[in-house]
């Protein structure tokens, strides 16, 4: 298949690096993809990735021109068909997409505040879109209730996830940072942005004297976040690293991941820190209860805890304070991992919703 995606997004996220494996992964397999996009930046991490990328901007909802544009570069690409991955951008890409004759053309929503509320995506959806694409459980009913829109055009396809590649002995991330090996370490790997609430895990350490903390990422909350580490008085504990492209090596350096978002879709960092048997602790979020939820034998991956840096804190001292639970939590966090969210399941998953085909078992 000749497989086409747009995302609209200016900053490189969670979602955008989901929708570049995704196309990578579809690669791979034999199809021919490309991804356009509204940011350089954006488009040159792709590329890093080995994405073929380029820029076909698309701007707030009244820009009509740019679903005309958007026409004419699908028309050229003669795409099989199109993944709008960007859910603001939804309603002049499906138009552009329609304009254009594509054969079938997909959402894929990744945050569960993305809802069909507005009129014109409650008018997008049952006519230019075919089929919806989200990543949790929890976010289905929101489509699949849309009036007008069959709920059997809606499909839940977890992330995939690969075990995150080691470029270093264990232990040298903590070296480097000054970590003793036996030191509690707990931390996360996420854009530093309002809505993934950081200072919730700085808070819930300043109530765990000898834990050390460590932040892979950046964003436009970094300056903040090292001012309250300072407020806090543990800045001497909580480590910034910036963007890394080592996340195997970081995984290893955690003995504990935090999600402590007021919203999200399904964290790809979580299922990575699933993926590299990093016990998980998460805010009630969308997609926390399909990677964390117990086994039928009452093991299970992580904790689901509450909006607050008391629940984080508490969860974090109890179970820092329990290697063997921790032990037992690792082991479970890597068979959710292959078992539930295999790069290979998801591609399948993809490959028969893009084509109109039944989907394989699974989600």
């Amino acid at each position: 298949m000749r497989i086409v995606a747009h995302n609209g997004a200016r900053i490189w996220g969670g979602a955008e690096r989901a929708t570049a494996l995704l196309l990578l992964g579809l690669a791979r397999r034999g199809h021919d993809t490309l991804l356009l996009c509204n940011d350089e930046g954006v488009a040159g991490r792709a590329r890093e990735m080995g994405v073929a990328a380029e820029i076909r901007p698309i701007g707030g909802d009244a820009a009509l021109q740019d679903a005309f544009r958007l026409a004419s570069r699908l028309r050229a690409a003669r795409p099989d068909a199109f993944i709008i991955g960007t859910y603001k951008k939804l309603f002049l890409a499906s138009l552009g997409a329609r304009m254009a004759g594509v054969p079938r053309v997909v959402a894929r929503v990744g945050l569960e505040t993305d809802t069909p509320r507005s009129f014109k995506y409650r008018f997008a959806l049952p006519r230019w879109v075919d089929a919806v694409a989200v990543n949790a459980r929890r976010m289905r009913p929101a489509f699949a209730e849309l009036r007008g829109f069959d709920p059997r055009r809606v499909s839940v396809i977890h992330n995939g996830v690969d075990v995150p590649a080691r470029r270093q002995p264990p232990g040298a991330v903590r070296a480097s940072l000054g970590i003793e090996p036996r030191t509690p370490t707990v931390g996360a790997i996420a854009r530093l942005a309002t809505q993934k609430r950081l200072d919730r895990l700085l808070r819930a350490v300043a109530r765990l004297p000898e834990a050390h903390c460590i932040l892979a990422g950046d964003g436009e909350e970094r300056a903040a976040l090292e001012a309250l580490a300072a407020e806090l008085g543990i800045a001497a504990r909580v480590h910034f690293l910036g963007h890394r492209a080592d996340t195997g090596d970081v995984l290893d350096a955690i003995d504990l991941f935090v999600v402590s978002s007021d919203r999200e879709g399904l964290s790809n960092s979580m299922l990575e820190a699933l993926a590299a048997g990093v016990p998980v602790i998460s805010t009630p979020v969308s997609g926390a209860d399909d990677a964390l939820e117990p086994f039928a034998d009452g093991s299970a991956p992580g904790e689901i805890v509450g909006f607050s840096g008391d629940a984080i804190a508490a969860a974090l001292r109890r179970l820092l304070a329990d290697p063997g639970r921790r032990a037992a939590m690792a082991e479970a966090a890597r068979r959710r991992a292959a078992a539930r969210f295999g790069m290979d399941a998801m591609l399948e998953r993809w490959e028969a919703l893009l084509a109109g085909r039944a989907m394989p078992e699974g989600g």
